[in-house]
C-alpha cells in the first residue's frame, strides 16, 4: 500500500480527527525545527523562512479539515484532493520533506497506538 493509500485510509476512517491532529501538530515541530538546522548561512540557512511559512500553510489547510470534520455546515476538500493540495502548499517553500515526514509519523502513530488507519 503506497503512502497515498495508507493518507486516504487514514482520512476515511473513524480515526480521522487523530491523524489530522497528529499531522498539523507534526508540521508544527517541523516549523519550529526548520530555524534551529544547522544549514548554509548559519541555523536555519537562507531557506529557513519560506519553508517554515510553508509548513504553517499546511497547518492551515489541516485546520480548516479538521474543522470540517467536526462542523457538517463547514465544507472541506475531498478527501482525493487533500494531498494535492497540501503537497502544492510544501512546494511553495520547499517543505516536501516537512510534509512527508508529518504523514508519515502520523501514519506511524495511528499503526503503534492501535488505531484502524494505521
Amino acid at each position: 500500500m503506497t503512502i497515498h493509500d495508507q493518507f486516504l485510509t487514514a482520512l476515511k476512517s473513524a480515526s480521522r480527527e487523530t491523524f489530522l491532529l497528529a499531522m498539523g501538530h507534526r508540521l508544527g515541530v517541523s516549523a519550529r525545527d526548520v530555524f534551529a538546522e544547522d544549514g548554509p548561512g548559519g541555523p536555519g540557512g537562507p531557506d529557513a523562512l519560506p519553508c517554515a511559512r510553508a509548513c504553517n500553510e499546511m497547518m492551515i489547510v489541516i485546520w480548516s479539515q479538521l474543522w470540517a470534520t467536526k462542523d457538517p455546515g463547514v465544507q472541506g476538500y475531498p478527501d482525493g484532493e487533500f494531498l494535492s493540495i497540501l503537497m502544492g502548499k510544501a512546494d511553495m517553500g520547499g517543505a516536501r520533506p516537512q510534509l512527508r515526514s508529518a504523514i508519515e509519523s502520523s501514519l506511524f502513530l495511528m499503526r503503534e497506538s492501535g488505531h484502524p488507519a494505521g
